[in-house]
């Protein structure tokens, strides 16, 4: 008996027990979508929270020590009085341009420390002596020093003057005031101070002291007020 030949299959057949492979579909992204780019701004994030974390702990550090070195150390400003002035010479005279005052003085300035602790590290000091109507009477200039720990110094300022004066009847004004001991004066000091402790020595902040207004008879008869401070130009301590 011969055996039975398979049909062959018709064209176009297709078994139903395989499965269909279908071709791979491409996937068309939106330019604004890129792996990398969102990789990278992790990473920036990642950065920039760090930086902020190190910055801010170093704020508090700071904070912390400035808080504990004023706990420990409890620092004061020092305190200016002004002590003396004596006038060498003081003349006003006529000149081509107008009147002029030649004055020339010796201005005390005490200044101490009130500190426990701490010494007081002083930069160059500049004194400017202003009279009625703002009349420049001179400046002088010392160079700077430290100051120890409760401490007191009287610092010796020689004043010159050459001032045009605005008019003769401030130059009458002065020298009627000069004469009876009436003529208000007052002094500008301009420094620079930093504290320290045996061999370390902080930054230095400007300062400007004022003192007066005086007359010179109540200088003479040792009138001593407290002259007032003014830190960075604007915060003022009376």
């Amino acid at each position: 008996m011969s055996q039975m030949q398979p049909l062959k299959k018709p064209p176009g057949f297709k078994d139903p027990t395989i499965p269909i492979q279908m071709p791979p579909r491409k996937v068309n992204l939106p330019p604004s979508f890129n792996p990398q780019k969102k990789k990278n701004r992790s990473c920036c994030c990642r950065c920039f929270c760090c930086c902020f974390l190190i910055i801010l702990i170093l704020l508090l550090l700071v904070v912390s020590a400035c808080g504990l070195f004023y706990l420990w150390f409890d620092p004061k400003l020092p305190v200016f009085h002004l002590r003396s002035l004596e006038f060498t010479k003081f003349n006003v005279s006529g000149s081509q341009d107008g009147q002029r005052l030649n004055a020339q003085s010796a201005l005390g300035v005490e200044l101490k420390n009130p500190n426990v602790e701490l010494k007081i590290v002083y930069g160059d000091i500049r004194v400017d002596l202003k009279g009625e109507n703002d009349v420049n009477m001179g400046a002088g200039e010392v160079v700077g020093f430290v100051l120890e720990n409760r401490k007191v110094k009287v610092v010796k300022f020689v004043m010159k003057s050459n001032e045009l004066l605005d008019g003769d009847s401030i130059g009458k004004l002065i020298m009627n005031g000069f004469k009876n001991k009436n003529l208000r004066v007052s002094a500008d000091v301009n420094t620079a101070i930093g504290v320290g402790y045996k061999g370390w020595k902080s930054w230095k902040i400007r300062v400007k002291v004022s003192c007066g207004s005086l007359r010179l008879k109540q200088i003479e008869n040792g009138a001593a007020p407290k002259c007032g401070i003014t830190l960075f130009n604007w915060f003022d301590l009376n």
